[in-house]
This record gives structure tokens, sequence and C-alpha cells, in this order.
């Protein structure tokens, strides 16, 4: 009998050994595949972005993204900054812009449309400004700074996937300065300036309008 029992015990082992290895075969096929996938997620998002964005009101700021997980790949955290100095009319001209926020894309692929909003600040200053009549009637070089802070909402799009174009328009909300005050390099004669003589600035916001390009990795 044990012999017979023996022989009967061959083929339960060998089904046994078969379904363990279906077990493993189906357990390693659902691991592959889900590597597979967070593999395909990763290339297909690339949620770190560096470019340049040109417009108003920065004029040029160097960009960084960071798409991040939450909501299915659909929030990014934002940077944009713009250190520039330059002589213009023979002023000379320093500009510091930052801006820190949020886009909300509508695609699980963080690129597409989206909803952004920010906090931004700037700041300029103006030195050698050239031929400035001061109240008191006399023409000598002045200096002024232009600063404020807007709470910025924006619409935008993201076309492309390792090399990207992004468009964005929208408003910054704040209470900006309706003059400025110019000054004489001592500081004892000043006149003041309406500021609308500058242009895309308001006393309620700045509209927000621009384009850019760059790169995106991992």
């Amino acid at each position: 009998m044990k012999p017979l029992r023996h022989i009967l015990s061959i083929p339960l082992l060998i089904v046994l050994i078969i379904f363990s290895s279906n077990v493993y075969s189906q357990e390693s096929d659902s691991n592959n595949n889900e590597g597979d996938e967070i593999t395909e997620t990763k290339e297909s998002i690339k949620p770190l972005r560096i470019g340049v964005k040109i417009g108003v009101p920065s004029i040029a700021t160097l960009t960084a993204e960071y798409v991040t997980p939450l909501l299915n790949n659909r929030i990014a955290f934002t940077l944009d900054y713009f250190p520039f100095s330059a002589n213009i009319s023979d002023s000379d001209v320093k500009l510091n812009n930052l801006e820190i926020g949020a886009n909300i894309y509508l695609s699980e692929k963080g690129r597409g449309l989206y909803l952004g909003t920010g906090y931004f600040n700037f700041n300029s200053k103006i030195t050698n400004i050239i031929e400035t009549e001061f109240d008191d009637g006399t023409v000598d070089s002045g200096k002024t700074t232009i600063e404020f802070s807007t709470i910025n909402l924006k619409i935008g799009a993201k076309l492309g996937r390792t090399f990207y174009f992004r468009i964005e328009a929208g408003y910054g909300f704040g209470n900006l300065p309706e003059t400025i005050v110019i000054t004489n390099d001592d500081g004892t004669q000043s006149v003041t300036e309406e500021i609308g003589d500058i242009g895309f600035l308001t006393s309620s916001g700045v509209p927000i309008f621009n384009f850019g390009f760059g790169w995106s990795f991992l």
C-alpha cells in the first residue's frame, strides 16, 4: 500500500507545483504590470519643469514647476524668480520679481489646461534719472523705487512633454501705488509722478499675460 500511496501522492504534488507556479507567475506579472504602470506614469508626467516666461508684469522670468501626486498628479507647485539689471535711457534699473504659487491641472498627466494662483512681489529701484525737475524748480538726477504685491489668478495651458510650450493670462489683484516719489541723490528734493505714466499698472491691480517654454525632467 505504501508504494501505491506514494504513486497517488505524485499527481497531487504535481498539481500543487503547477498551482504554485501559476500563482507565482500571476503575482510576478501583476508586479511587473504595476511597475510598468508606475514607470509609464512617471515618464508621461515628467514632474520637474524648468523654463522661462516672457510677458507682463515681470518682463522675463525663470520658472520652475513640480507636479505632486496630489489629486492624481493634478496639483503642481511653482516658483518664478527674475533678478534684472540694465541701463535704460542712461538710468540704472534693477528689478527683483518673485512669485510663489500653485497650478491645478484638469488632466491627470500634469499638462494641458490648468488654473493657477500665486503671490507675486515686484521690487524695482531706478537711479540716475537724468534731468528730473523737482518741486522747487531745480533740475538734477533722481532716484525712485516701485514696490507692490498682488494675488494672481490665472488660466493657462502647458503643451508638450519633454520640451514644452506654456501660455498664461489672468489678473493680479492688489493695492498698487497710484504715485511714485522721485528724490535727488541726497534726498533733499522730491517730485511726485502719477503711476499711470508708467503704463500697464493700475491702482486695483495688473493684467497678466505671458508665454514661455522649457524642459521637463524626471
